[in-house]
């Protein structure tokens, strides 16, 4: 064979496996599948249709501030955020329009008070204000409740400006004017939402028949940084000096007659906080649920102290001087 053929021959084998190479090389590769997208369903908000009418107002974006009572909350400094339980169903139908399906409250308004917005307004306010009052007071609502907000003419007395009715299922009614201040009735909205609080702490029965000191003192405590605000005081104590230094003492019992309510129920929060404070709230949450009476100073304060509520009060006053 002659020289290059053989040269030839050698180089067949090397072209061949080159070429077989070149032709894999040429074929592209497979693609690989796209990524499965996570299968995640968005937050569901329960959608309720009211019974008063047929298009409830939407949920409107709470504003975020460091705070909603005109002052620094004590407990955190963090921006608040809007509540995130829910209470399924209606609260008690309540005269007037309905115009808010709030998270665990509904609203209703009548006449001659704020306006439909100024109370959906409030209303995102006073959701918020609730869960103050819950960790505050370290109590759940497990029903809705209703409030009503209503000319001041409606109101049983002159001097009301709000009621809660906790017999059976919590309603509010609130009695402001269309040019008076929303935030005082948002302080008035807290303040009857502690009443709904203790009804659920100490049952229904039993919040029926609690002494007035204690009904109205506590629910005022519970209240806590909203109703200190409209005296820019620090604490129920701080408040309670200077009310006892304006000259607010003697028969701790016979303020529920006097003319100024509003001192009347800061007092009775001071003297529920030293009681609370001073003794224990077992002590104290045993005495408020076997109330004897609306009465004044009636609640059992010997059996369950081994004082009258004279030398109790009296023991509070000193730390006041």
């Amino acid at each position: 064979m002659k020289r290059p053929n053989r040269v030839l021959l050698l180089l067949l084998p090397v072209l061949a496996l080159l070429l077989l190479v070149g032709l894999m090389a040429a074929v592209p590769p497979t693609s690989l599948p796209a990524p499965k997208a996570a299968n995640t369903s968005p937050l569901e908000t329960p959608t309720l249709e009211p019974t008063v009418t047929p298009t409830p107002s939407p949920l409107p974006s709470p504003t975020l501030t460091p705070t909603l009572a005109r002052r620094e909350f004590l407990e955190s400094f963090e921006v608040k955020t809007a509540p995130t339980s829910f209470l399924p169903g209606r609260g008690p139908v309540l005269p007037g329009e309905f115009v808010y399906a709030g998270r665990r409250i509904d609203f209703y308004v009548g006449r001659g008070t704020f306006s439909a917005d100024q109370v959906r307004d409030l209303a995102v306010k006073i959701e918020y204000a609730l869960g103050y009052l819950q960790r505050r007071f370290d109590v759940q609502l497990t029903d809705r409740v209703s409030i009503g907000f209503y000319n001041p003419a409606l109101a049983p007395t002159s001097d009301t400006r709000g009621i809660a009715y906790t017999h059976d299922r919590t309603s509010i009614r609130i009695f402001y004017g269309p040019n008076e201040d929303p935030y005082q009735a948002l302080v008035i909205a807290t303040h009857e939402l502690a009443h709904a609080l203790q009804a659920e702490a100490y049952g229904r029965e039993a919040q029926g028949r609690s002494d007035l000191v204690l009904l109205e003192g506590l629910a005022t405590w519970i209240s806590g940084e909203y109703w200190l605000s409209l005296s820019e005081s620090s604490s129920f104590q701080a408040r309670a000096r200077e009310l006892y230094q304006a000259g607010y003492r003697g028969n701790l019992a016979a303020l529920a007659s006097s003319a100024n309510s509003m001192a009347a129920y800061e007092m009775w929060a001071g003297f529920v906080e030293y009681l609370a404070r001073t003794y224990g709230w077992d002590k104290f949450n045993e005495l408020y649920a076997n109330g004897r009476g609306r009465a004044p100073g009636s609640a059992n304060y010997r059996g369950i102290y081994g004082k009258s509520f004279q030398e109790l009060y009296t023991e509070w006053y000193a730390t006041l001087r």
